[in-house]
């Protein structure tokens, strides 16, 4: 399964922070744990380094509480990941109203069916343009007509095919009317004769030995062909980034 999601945990609490880490793993596989962090300033710190999707962040924390982690990122201007506050202080709920960059609550003890629901969301809403800079990064190697509307839903074809890799299975059946019930100007054959259009075009003016690079041994590259190769591609680099994040952060929970 692809991660889609990189989380972070920061609570001085080591044997809570260890629950909720083998909890995670179990709720959602699309979430990769990056970091654990004991107090406020390693917190903010990681937050910096590692650039999380989401922060599960507990208020009482050493150095610096979780609002103070807050108001630090907000004053150097970096950007907030979606944070969930951790307390066991119902009287915080007034500070986490009047708060935008904070997502969501969670009282404890931890109620995991919320925990697991705040998640889907999150994952449900970042999707889309989670991974925009790596598809145009990969396409910029083609000579695709980057103003036709066929490759504007290509980027939205590889895009779901990241989330619903089921999607790739049946393109006609599956992928462009998926594709289709975002798009008010195009039904799925429209979306298909344009995507196909723009991956003819893209073959006709890209140098070979590029296409030879990606694509090995193909005299031509059929819209499917293109799309896995692509998906993979992104796939195979955030999955072996998770793997090594994952390594090193249960040496360090056994060393706890």
């Amino acid at each position: 399964m692809f991660i889609l999601i990189n989380l972070l945990i920061a609570d001085d609490n080591k044997d809570f922070d260890i629950n909720l880490f083998n909890l995670i793993k179990k709720l959602n596989n699309k979430i990769c744990i990056v970091g654990i962090s004991v107090n406020g300033l390693d917190t903010y710190e990681k937050i910096k380094l590692l650039k999380p999707d989401i922060v599960l962040l507990d208020i009482k924390m050493p150095i610096l509480n979780g609002f103070q982690v807050i108001e630090k990122l907000v004053s150097e201007k970096i950007t907030i990941p979606k944070i969930i506050l951790i307390t066991a202080h119902h009287d915080l709920l007034s500070y986490y109203n009047s708060t935008n960059s904070i997502y969501g609550i969670l009282l404890k003890p931890i109620n995991y069916h919320k925990l697991s629901q705040i998640l889907d969301s999150i994952i449900n809403e970042n999707y889309s343009s989670k991974f925009n800079d790596e598809i145009i990064s990969i396409l910029s190697n083609f000579d695709f007509n980057v103003r036709s509307k066929g490759y504007k839903y290509l980027i939205e074809c590889i895009r779901a095919c990241l989330k619903f890799p089921y999607l790739m299975n049946n393109l006609a059946r599956n992928l462009y009317p998926y594709i289709a019930n975002h798009f008010t100007d195009a039904d799925s054959s429209k979306i298909k004769w344009a995507v196909e259009k723009s991956i003819n075009s893209m073959y006709r003016y890209t140098n070979k030995e590029i296409l030879e690079k990606f694509f090995p041994n193909s005299k031509k590259i059929s819209t499917k062909y293109f799309i896995e190769t692509v998906v993979s591609k992104i796939e195979c680099k955030w999955n072996y980034l998770h793997s090594i994040f994952e390594y090193y952060l249960i040496q360090f929970i056994y060393n706890f």
